[in-house]
């Protein structure tokens, strides 16, 4: 859709001329009722002064939440068309990849094939791996070296409607659990002569994807969940500040136009399934790093999935990480603390 790319040009445009049309009127009608009713007196004009200060203030404050309101609305509408696209990429092996991988396909949910990658197990255990949204599996390889170096198996496909995989849609992970499900379904059948053990691990979308998931499937033995999102708007954390509570409030607004969108109803918020994966054990990660109005992944989702899941969740904050940036960061920490978990959760010594 060609109109996307001046979206925000327009968009900003059509703020701008609304509020100062709004800021002309105002300032035209209070100068006109001044120049009419002036008091004559000393303590009349101080009594008008300030009512004229408060009516400044009270419409322009009614103007500016006018204007919020619209702008909350008009945002749900750009992010219910541009989430719900399809993300096509074309997605090739490295030339310079240190481990061999097959390349595969399999059944997800609604009959759509996913296609990914198989690197076999040296340990008995397969680990599931889910990328960001829009992307496609080869930003999960550094993610999948240090596991197959560490003698784990890797599934690492392209999520619905994204890279190689099919699907008209995306649906912001709402859907994306019933094609985790074909992937553990897949492992079984590929390992049936041979019992397989499954974690899973995913970022930002992929991580909440993993979180929903492993509430469902009793099969994911342990959740590695890097920068997980919110399910639904009822996930979100307390707001802190106005503009938090505003976003959380066009969360709820937005929640209700994907299930118009995708004809479905909403899936459970994840902070009311979150506790059903215990006793299998969580490891939760987030930046530090604060971020205009929103603070840290340290301050939202990472401390709320924690109190809702239990004392089987555990949490790594790095501090100079923003959102799945931590490989970038601290990779040599990131990578001992990932398979360190991984081996802890399926038993495995070293």
């Amino acid at each position: 859709m060609i109109f996307l790319q001046y979206w925000s040009m327009i968009e900003a445009t059509v703020i701008s001329s609304i509020f100062a049309f709004f800021i002309f009127k105002i300032v035209r009608s209070v100068k006109r009722k001044t120049h009419q009713d002036a008091p004559k007196t000393l303590g009349g004009r101080i009594r008008f002064a300030f009512l004229y200060i408060l009516r400044i203030v009270g419409v322009g404050l009614g103007a500016f939440l006018a204007v919020a309101l619209g702008v909350m609305i008009e945002r749900n509408i750009y992010a219910l068309i541009t989430e719900t696209m399809p993300a096509p990429s074309e997605v090739n092996i490295p030339p310079d990849l240190p481990f061999d991988v097959e390349e595969v396909k399999f059944e997800g949910g609604n009959g759509l094939m996913m296609a990914g990658w198989k690197i076999p197990s040296q340990n008995g255990v397969t680990i599931i791996l889910l990328h960001g949204y829009g992307g496609n599996r080869t930003s999960m390889l550094w993610h999948a070296e240090q596991l197959v170096h560490a003698g784990y198996g890797v599934l690492m496909y392209d999520e619905r409607a994204s890279g190689e995989s099919e699907g008209l849609r995306r649906s912001y992970g709402w859907e994306d659990p019933h094609d985790v499900q074909g992937a553990i379904s897949f492992i079984e059948m590929e390992t049936r002569d041979n019992f397989e053990r499954i974690g899973i691990m995913g970022c930002s979308i992929g991580a909440q994807i993993a979180l929903q998931s492993a509430a469902y499937y009793p099969e994911l033995e342990a959740v590695w969940a890097d920068g997980p999102s919110s399910v639904r708007a009822r996930d979100l954390p307390p707001p802190k500040n106005p503009i938090m509570a505003l976003i959380i409030l066009g969360n709820y607004s937005l929640d209700w136009m994907f299930e118009i969108k995708l004809g479905m109803d909403a899936p459970t918020p994840l902070i009311e399934i979150i506790a059903g994966i215990a006793p299998r054990r969580i490891m939760l990660v987030g930046g530090g790093q604060q971020q205009p109005l929103l603070g840290s992944e340290a301050e939202m989702m990472i401390p709320q999935y924690a109190r809702f899941a239990g004392s089987n969740a555990q949490t790594w904050i790095i501090p100079e990480a923003v959102h799945c940036d931590g490989p970038l960061r601290r990779p040599a920490e990131y990578a001992e603390q990932m398979v360190k978990f991984f081996d802890t959760s399926f038993g495995i010594k070293r």
